[in-house]
């Protein structure tokens, strides 16, 4: 029975998706859901509740920061890391985060989504975002024995930007003479991205 309910939620949250990519989380409806998913509206409203804990739910399984694996990490952090490790977790960190959002419009739509929506869905995926955020940059300030902020201050300008970029890659193919809708421009982004690493852990600063 578990594993019946389990395919029909993910048949519901597939369609979410579907939808998503084609219109936006704007026309998420549950006529919309249902229609797409051949599901009925009262399974998807006993499944789900509302929704709003629909789009919760799938925002949970979709956000990249909320599928960070903070308990799986390629580095022990039970004993002291040198800068190196650091760095090297830092840049991976990033690299795979640029390119898991390139890959997905579900996940640009989401961050499109955002930056015009106060809805209750978002409320909830932006404190649990938070709280990641704080722990991995808690831990590489501690590690790394540079001060908090700075990490901060780092890690928010380059997240807005290639957040920014990544959108405006979808209807813009240049930006400031790179080519933000190819591979080689792209490589030239987070090849710059790993020498503000480099700067960030050999403690320069701008």
């Amino acid at each position: 029975m578990t594993r019946d309910r389990d395919l029909t939620e993910k048949k519901i949250l597939d369609a979410v998706g579907r939808i998503v990519e084609r219109l936006g989380f704007e026309a998420v409806g549950v006529n919309a859901v249902a229609a797409e998913s051949g599901m009925s509206k009262v399974l998807i409203y006993r499944y789900f509740g509302s929704i709003d804990d629909l789009l919760s739910k799938y925002l949970e399984s979709n956000d990249f920061w909320l599928n960070y694996d903070f308990n799986n990490l390629p580095i022990d952090t039970s004993q002291p890391l040198d800068k190196d490790q650091l760095k090297q977790f830092s840049q991976q960190l990033f690299r795979t985060f640029i390119t898991k959002l390139r890959n997905s419009p579900a996940l640009r739509k989401l961050y499109r989504w955002e930056l015009s929506s106060s809805h209750p869905a978002l409320q909830s995926l932006r404190q649990r975002r938070e709280e990641t955020a704080q722990k991995i940059i808690g831990m590489v300030s501690r590690f790394a024995q540079i001060p908090l902020d700075d990490v901060a201050v780092f890690s928010t300008m380059i997240t807005a930007t290639m957040s920014y970029l990544c959108i405006l890659a979808d209807n813009c193919p240049i930006y400031n003479t790179l080519k933000i809708d190819s591979e080689e421009g792209w490589e030239k982004i987070m090849n710059s991205i790993d020498s503000i690493f480099e700067i960030l852990f050999d403690h320069k600063r701008f």
